[in-house]
């Protein structure tokens, strides 16, 4: 048997170099059983390869709850363990083992009808060549099981250059102090003058102390056209992530635990998850790019 497999190794090392048929002459194995030992051989070798970088998948899968897919998986091998793999490979092992990520449901274009006198000045150019000149802000919600208070709002604001949520406010009432709450924050972190903020034609952004709101703080408003999810895109994205990558305010009961939570998800979203355009977080980029 040792010696069987030597010459099975024999043939392998110099398959590239003389013609099997020649090789096998020159041994006691079949061509045949060359090919059965080579196939094993390989299978095993792909299975000890695919193990190895599944246990790293894993960890990153573990490690950011199951929600970074292929894309993602690709940087931070590249980024923690300087590892270079195609988005093939990580598909097939994942699937090879189960591994599913958590997808977020995709928005449809609304249509395209303007609001008043707020004209879009972003028109969906998510783009911004450094930080706070472009800046999009919304509204979203989260369920309160054990208290008094069904909702818990949050509105965030997100800048484009980075993506990074500079500033944000959490409250049981939907109202436009929810939003001021918000701006006080980003006026204290800054922004260029003039900076654009970009909106959807909700309620809290129609208000009169809204917009005046704006003007004094030398903002710029930009709103959505009405019905069009899609002009608001950035921030849309936003809180799918947000919804999607935080399954565990859904678990949480009181409005205590359900804050920290989201205290905790805005500071992963901003130093830790690998955004795929920037190949970072947020936070890291612009540090980078400073």
């Amino acid at each position: 048997m040792r010696r069987k497999q030597a010459e099975f190794e024999f043939i392998r090392e110099y398959e590239g170099v003389y013609p099997i048929a020649k090789l096998v002459d020159v041994t006691s194995v079949s061509r045949s059983g060359y090919y059965r030992w080579k196939s094993r051989k390989e299978s095993y070798e792909q299975d000890k390869k695919d193990e190895e970088l599944y246990q790293k998948i894993l960890e990153i899968y573990q490690k950011y709850g199951g929600t970074f897919g292929r894309e993602r998986i690709k940087k931070e091998l590249k980024r923690s363990y300087h590892m270079i793999v195609n988005e093939k490979c990580i598909s097939r092992v994942m699937k090879k083992y189960g591994l599913r990520c958590r997808i977020r449901r995709k928005r449809k274009k609304g249509g395209h009808q303007p609001y008043g006198n707020v004209p879009n000045i972003l028109d969906r150019n998510f783009k911004a060549l450094r930080p706070g000149i472009k800046m999009g802000v919304d509204i979203t919600y989260v369920p309160v099981k054990g208290d008094h208070h069904p909702w818990l709002y949050v509105c965030a604001i997100k800048d484009l250059f980075n993506s990074e949520i500079v500033a944000y406010s959490m409250d049981t009432n939907q109202s436009t102090e929810l939003v001021y709450e918000a701006l006080n924050k980003l006026q204290k972190r800054g922004f260029e003058k003039g900076a654009i903020l970009h909106s959807d034609q909700g309620i809290q952004f129609t208000n009169p102390g809204y917009r005046l709101r704006l003007k004094e703080m030398g903002i710029t408003q930009s709103m959505s056209r009405r019905g069009n999810c899609w002009d608001n895109a950035c921030v849309e994205n936003f809180f799918s992530h947000f919804k999607t990558e935080a399954p565990c305010l859904y678990k949480m009961e009181t409005l205590v635990e359900i804050k920290n939570a989201i205290d905790a998800y805005m500071r992963y979203f901003n130093n830790n998850r690998i955004q795929n355009k920037l190949e970072m977080s947020p936070v890291e980029y612009r540090l980078k790019t400073a």
